[in-house]
């Protein structure tokens, strides 16, 4: 009797857990509480010893769609224990469940962190590629790519883990530089993946991953991120001591200032252009359209902080370049000038964060 007992305890335990597992949507409660969803994401090119290079938090506002970008550098410093006496850089820290790590960025940025995605190349390679890749612009952020011209290239998996990984003296912040080149263009294209929307499909993509998140919770996220939203990016301010990447108060302040309340906070017009920096090159022969181009905006209450002639080949249509700005504000620049060609390629070594490549489609 007792080993029936047992049996039955132990069966109806296994139906609660499997039911649970099928109904939980840890998601839907964040939402119902207004509350920034935040997803720990770990990569690496292959299998480590579940050490990884790559960190980053992506945070979801559920009320506005809004999107953000967390880069954590590899040298970040994780305490091991409750009291800090036991710390590592993150890029050496064993992971399998990620509770040690989340416990530790959670401290450090304030933010609670549920869920967790670890990915490898091979995994990103078959997303990329469920998803049909990705269409991205080459300007000169590639030396002599294989296969790959000048203007818009069409890229499966296999070639973005590629363009990722191939960057002057392996920076891990030049491939974070080219991870949102990435994420940016499809958030913007987002239209042709509704199909995503998908339970199927939604399985199919969790397969390429180890994550806690659930197929119900990913199709969840999945609707918030196909509303109306902006997406941005920041690498987390800190410095370096005792061979670590620390947060301080003072650049806790800038990250929550400059990135966590525009993650949260709507912004109105006029805060949108504040944050535009405008960098304008004339891509063709004709003289003066960049002088041209920089009045009007400033008119219009842009910052210009540059302009001259294009150090690139000549240019039939004008374009815009993201570098580092959220998408609201490049859809800003977009409207003010008319020019439908949106592209993205992130480089946060500059001061501005837009750059616009005057065509001959401006000269007529």
């Amino acid at each position: 009797m007792a080993g029936i007992a047992i049996a039955l305890i132990f069966t109806t335990v296994g139906i609660y857990y499997c039911y649970s597992m099928r109904t939980r949507n840890a998601v839907d409660n964040l939402i119902q509480q207004k509350k920034i969803i935040n997803i720990l994401v770990a990569g690496s090119n292959r299998f480590s010893d579940h050490r990884h290079k790559f960190f980053s938090i992506v945070s979801i506002n559920p009320e506005s769609g809004r999107i953000g970008v967390t880069f954590i550098p590899p040298a970040f410093k994780i305490r091991l224990d409750d009291e800090g006496d036991h710390v590592a850089r993150i890029e050496d820290v064993v992971v399998f469940n990620f509770n040690r790590i989340r416990y530790s960025l959670q401290k450090d940025l304030k933010l609670n962190i549920p869920f967790y995605v670890e990915i490898y190349s091979a995994g990103l390679e078959r997303i990329v590629d469920l998803m049909e890749g990705v269409s991205l612009f080459i300007l000169d952020q590639m030396k002599n790519p294989p296969n790959i011209h000048f203007g818009v290239n069409y890229f499966d998996g296999q070639k973005v883990v590629r363009y990722i990984n191939t960057v002057d003296e392996n920076s891990i912040y030049l491939k974070y530089d080219r991870i949102l080149d990435i994420l940016m263009t499809l958030y913007e294209n987002r239209e042709r993946l509704e199909r995503f929307r998908n339970p199927e499909l939604i399985r199919e993509v969790l397969k390429s991953a180890k994550t806690n998140i659930l197929p119900q919770e990913a199709l969840r996220i999945a609707d918030i991120v196909f509303k109306d939203g902006d997406m941005m990016a920041t690498t987390v301010p800190g410095f370096f001591k005792d061979g670590f990447y620390v947060m301080d108060d003072i650049t806790y302040k800038i990250y929550e200032k400059e990135f966590l309340a525009a993650l949260i906070v709507n912004r109105n017009e006029k805060e949108i252009d504040s944050s535009i920096k405008i960098k304008i090159i004339n891509g063709t022969d004709v003289p003066g359209l960049a002088r041209k181009m920089r009045e009007r905006l400033i008119r219009e209450g842009l910052n210009v902080v540059e302009f001259g002639t294009s150090p690139f080949r000549k240019m039939n249509k004008s374009v815009i370049i993201n570098k580092h700005a959220s998408i609201m504000a490049v859809n800003r620049v977009s409207e003010l000038t008319g020019i439908d060609n949106r592209y993205h390629i992130a480089d946060n070594m500059q001061l501005h964060n837009v750059m616009i490549i005057i065509g001959e489609d401006m000269a007529k």
